[in-house]
């Protein structure tokens, strides 16, 4: 037998029968304990026990904690808005009712506009009756806060206080089925102490019939303010070509489109006049102005002629940088 055979005999030999003499009894100095198995609640099963062990609940637990926005690290960019004024009337005498508008928030505001030393402003409020399916409007011209800066005075003010008075109410003493009464302003004056209002009447379904219009006069400290409807406007145009063509627009379906006030002259107002024919286009009768303090109506052209006409209401426009 070799010499390496006889070592790795008395190895095993010592193995086996010398190191459980020496052994270490781990569990007679470190206390292990069997896992015991959870005890798990019992469901409940019918409405009774339900009701017993909902009484059981501690007052505290049944507190509902109200929820919290989870806070998050990231920062967002928030852009700086800007406030800018724009000119009103512009391009000129194209302002008016959008009825799809209307119908669809059955009330609105379609401008709040300042006069050019935002000492006032003059909005419409127009109202829909789905039922009758008829627009009504009011007009209203308020006075604002002078202390402010002429942005803050716009973005302050209100035009949901209820203590508030109407200058002009169209269609909201009546009831036509299907029709609209729609104020809009076509301008401020220069001075500021003048608007110009049209009242359009018409159809929900087929369009204008007819424009009025309105002059607002603002009071001062010896004369209170007061408004006026251009009817011998209206009456002065349907003469006239009555006389001149016997022509009775009364029998056709025509209107005035008033542009706002002459950059010329602060109380000259230029208005314009259309026949409709039977395929519904515009055909120009003339160009007429009206003077607000004489009164005096003159027919200025019998062709379509471009007129200088200033823009002076402001309305305040939002962007971002």
């Amino acid at each position: 037998m070799s010499k390496k055979i006889k070592v790795a005999l008395i190895v095993t030999f010592c193995t086996i029968f010398c190191l459980p003499c020496y052994s270490f009894d781990f569990k007679k100095y470190l206390p292990f304990k069997k896992k015991q198995p959870e005890q798990k609640q019992r469901m409940v099963e019918t409405k009774q026990e339900w009701e017993i062990e909902a009484k059981n609940v501690p007052l505290s637990e049944r507190e509902e904690k109200s929820y919290q926005d989870p806070k998050s690290t990231k920062k967002y960019y928030q852009p700086t808005p800007k406030y800018i004024f724009e000119k009103y009337n512009y391009p000129q005498g194209t302002r008016q009712i959008n009825i799809e508008d209307v119908k669809k928030n059955l009330y609105s505001y379609p401008y709040i506009v300042a006069d050019v030393n935002c000492h006032y402003v003059a909005y419409p409020r127009y109202y829909f009756s789905p039922d009758i399916n008829q627009i009504s409007s009011n007009f209203y011209v308020e006075k604002l806060d002078t202390s402010k800066t002429k942005t803050r005075r716009i973005l302050d003010y209100n035009h949901n206080q209820l203590e508030r008075r109407a200058i002009i109410q169209a269609g909201t003493k009546e009831v036509y089925p299907n029709l609209f009464n729609g104020l809009t302003l076509v301008d401020w004056s220069a001075d500021g102490k003048k608007l110009l209002i049209k009242e359009q009447i018409g159809s929900t379904l087929n369009g204008i019939y007819k424009t009025y219009l309105y002059i607002h006069f603002l009071g001062n400290e010896n004369q209170e303010s007061y408004t006026i409807k251009l009817l011998d406007l209206d009456d002065t145009i349907k003469n006239y070509y009555l006389d001149w063509k016997n022509i009775q627009l009364i029998k056709y379906r025509y209107d005035i489109e008033p542009l706002g006030f002459s950059a010329d002259n602060d109380n000259l107002i230029i208005v314009l006049s259309y026949i409709y024919n039977k395929e519904n286009q515009k055909i120009f009768l003339g160009a007429w102005s009206y003077n607000c303090l004489t009164h005096e109506i003159i027919l200025l052209s019998k062709t379509n002629t471009v007129y200088e006409i200033s823009a002076n209401g402001l309305i305040l426009k939002r962007s971002y940088d």
